[in-house]
C-alpha cells in the first residue's frame, strides 16, 4: 500500500509541474529540469527525527514568523502531538509585517494555509519550492488577489519566503517524506511575529490588530495542544477546532459550534494570564512613549530658542558664526539707530521659555532699522508659547485602547 501511495504522490507532482510550466509565476518565472527533489534527508536530520520520537514519514507541520525571519519544522511524535524538529532562518521575504492584500503589493502572506502534493514544485528555477496556497478561503472572502506565492530557494523574494538552497532542500524532503508516509496535506501557518502579549501590545494601534487577534487564537490552540488546529472560515473570520458543525461558508454567518471543554478551559486560563501581561506591557510602553515625546518636545524648544538667540546676536552686530546672515544681507541696521540690547534668555526653566516671545517682541519692535525678515523670528517666538502636538500622534488614540483585551476567545455557541 505504501509503495502504491508513493507512485500516486509522484504522479500528481509530475502532472502539476507540467501544468505549471504553462503559466508564469511571481516567484518561479521559469521551470528547469533537474534531480534536486529526490535528495535524501541528511543523516544528521534523520538522527534528530529519531531523537524527538518521530519517524521520517510522520506528518509535518510548518510555522513561519515573519518579523523574526524564522521557519519552524515540526514532526508528529508517537503520542500524536508535534515536537519541534528544526528552525530555519528565512533568507529573505518582501514587504513588512501584515497580510498580503493584492497582486503586486510584494507582501508575503500571513494566515493559515494547506500544502498538498500538487503544490510541490520539484523543477523550480528557484532551486526547489512549494506553493503556499494563497489566496485561501479567508483571503478570497476579502477579495484579495495574488498567485504563485512560494516558499523557495535562491534567497530572492518578490512576495515569497526565500530560503538558502540547502535549507529548502531539507524542507522539501521533509514534505516529500511525509506525503510518502501517508499524510495527504501539511499545514503552513504564517504569523507576523511570535504572538506574545508583549508583541501584541506593541502593535495594538495597528490597522491589522483585529486580524492579528484572529491569528493569535489559532496560535494559542497549538501552544496548548501541540497539535495543528483544524481551521475553518466563516463570517470572514478564522475559527479553530470547531465541533458540532459540518458546513462553514467563508462569507456567511458562522453556524453553531462548540469547543472541546478541556481546550476551552485551557484557553480561558491562558487568556486571563496573558491579558494581565498585555495590560502591563501597554502601561510600560505608554510610559516610554511619553518620555520620548517629552524629550523630543524639549529638543524642539531648545532648537527654537537657539535660533532666537542667534537672531539677537546678529541684530547686535555680533554674528559670530554667520548663521542666518543671508536674511540680513543688503539691509543693515542704520548706524544712527543701533539695535537696543536684548536681555539674555534663560533656557534652564520652562517658565523662561514661556516668557521668551513677549520679551523678544517688545524689545525688537522699537528698532526701526531692523530688517523686515525679523518678522520671521517674531512668528517663531510666538509659536513657542503654544503647546506642541505630540510627535507620536494624538495621545487619545493610544489611551482609548489601553483597556482593550489582548484578544477574544473563539465565538463558540
Amino acid at each position: 500500500m505504501k509503495k502504491h501511495h508513493r507512485h500516486w504522490v509522484r504522479n500528481i507532482a509530475l502532472v502539476t509541474t507540467l501544468m505549471g510550466s504553462l503559466a508564469l509565476s511571481a516567484c518561479n518565472p521559469e521551470l528547469i529540469e533537474d534531480g534536486k527533489a529526490s535528495q535524501p534527508l541528511p543523516i544528521k536530520l534523520k538522527h534528530e527525527i529519531q531523537k524527538i520520537g518521530s519517524t521520517e514519514g510522520a506528518p509535518l507541520y510548518i510555522r513561519i514568523f515573519k518579523e523574526e525571519a524564522v521557519l519552524e519544522a515540526w514532526k508528529q511524535t508517537k503520542d500524536g502531538t508535534y515536537a519541534l524538529l528544526k528552525s530555519y532562518p528565512i533568507c529573505a521575504y518582501s514587504g513588512k509585517i501584515g497580510p498580503k492584500k493584492k497582486e503586486g503589493d510584494r507582501q508575503a502572506p500571513e494566515g493559515f494555509y494547506t500544502i498538498t502534493p500538487g503544490q510541490m514544485n520539484p523543477h523550480s528555477s528557484y532551486y526547489l519550492s512549494f506553493n503556499i496556497g494563497y489566496p485561501n478561503k479567508f483571503d478570497r472572502s476579502y477579495g484579495r488577489t495574488g498567485k504563485h506565492l512560494m516558499v523557495h530557494g535562491s534567497c530572492s523574494s518578490r512576495g515569497c519566503y526565500a530560503m538558502e538552497d540547502d535549507q529548502i532542500a531539507e524542507i522539501y524532503a521533509l514534505g516529500r517524506e511525509s506525503f510518502e508516509g501517508g499524510q495527504r496535506s501539511f499545514a503552513v501557518h504564517a504569523f507576523p511575529f511570535r504572538m506574545t502579549p508583549e508583541n501584541m501590545a506593541r502593535v495594538r494601534n495597528s490597522d491589522n490588530f483585529a486580524f492579528w487577534q484572529n491569528l493569535k487564537n489559532g496560535y494559542d490552540h497549538f501552544q496548548i495542544t501541540h497539535v495543528p488546529p483544524k481551521v475553518e472560515v466563516c463570517n470572514r473570520t478564522y475559527v479553530f477546532d470547531p465541533q458540532g458543525a459540518n458546513h462553514f461558508n467563508a462569507s456567511a454567518p458562522c453556524p453553531d459550534y462548540t469547543l472541546e471543554p478541556t481546550l476551552l478551559a485551557s484557553l480561558q486560563k491562558l487568556r486571563s494570564q496573558e491579558n494581565v501581561r498585555f495590560s502591563q506591557a501597554v502601561q510600560k510602553q505608554d510610559a516610554a512613549d511619553q518620555k520620548a515625546e517629552t524629550k523630543a518636545n524639549n529638543q524642539m524648544l531648545e532648537a527654537q530658542l537657539e535660533v532666537l538667540q542667534r537672531k539677537e546676536r546678529i541684530a547686535e552686530g555680533k554674528n559670530p558664526d554667520g548663521f542666518l546672515a543671508g536674511l540680513l544681507k543688503g539691509n543693515p541696521a542704520p548706524a544712527t539707530a543701533p539695535a537696543q540690547p536684548v536681555a539674555t534668555q534663560s533656557t534652564q526653566t520652562s517658565t523662561a521659555q514661556a516668557e521668551t516671545p513677549q520679551t523678544v517682541t517688545a524689545q525688537t519692535q522699537p528698532n526701526a532699522g531692523a530688517p523686515a525678515s525679523n518678522s520671521f523670528f517674531s512668528k517663531l517666538g510666538s509659536a513657542i508659547s503654544k503647546p506642541f502636538k505630540p510627535l507620536t500622534g494624538d495621545s487619545s488614540q493610544s489611551t482609548s485602547k489601553e483597556t482593550a483585551t489582548l484578544t477574544t476567545l473563539p465565538q463558540a455557541r
